[in-house]
């Protein structure tokens, strides 16, 4: 008997190799919500892992949307680009497929920097 965990998945178009999903992990790495070299190699292991499916963390649609200063977003070409080259990387080394969780955190958004808010 087979487990359904490690069978194929198909969501309409999508192909899934099995319905194991890597769900998104706030990292607060991008610098101006350009990813960094941490979600290169984070991501990079990830798409690496077995896993069929990884949701890329919270991601801003504007920059004054971001929950945090370190939080990606795609609201710049820069952001963009960035994201590119950390794709075609994982699907260069992985498998896996790629999501992204669209995010806005209203007007609770773009908190302080930890440790601003003491010195100020």
């Amino acid at each position: 008997m087979t487990s359904a965990l490690f069978s194929p998945y198909k969501i309409n178009e999508l192909e899934l190799a099995n319905r194991v999903v890597v769900s998104p992990m706030c990292q607060y790495s991008a610098n101006d919500g350009v990813p960094s070299p941490w979600h290169t190699t984070h991501l990079g292991m990830l798409a690496n892992s077995g896993a069929s499916l990884v949701v890329v963390e919270a991601t801003g649609v504007e920059r004054r949307g971001r929950i945090t200063h370190g939080c990606t977003g795609i609201y710049s070409d820069a952001c963009e680009d960035a994201f590119a080259g950390v794709i075609a990387h994982c699907k260069r080394i992985g498998t896996a497929k790629f999501g992204i969780q669209l995010a806005h955190a209203g007007r609770k958004a773009s908190s302080l920097r930890r440790g601003k808010a003491d010195s100020a």
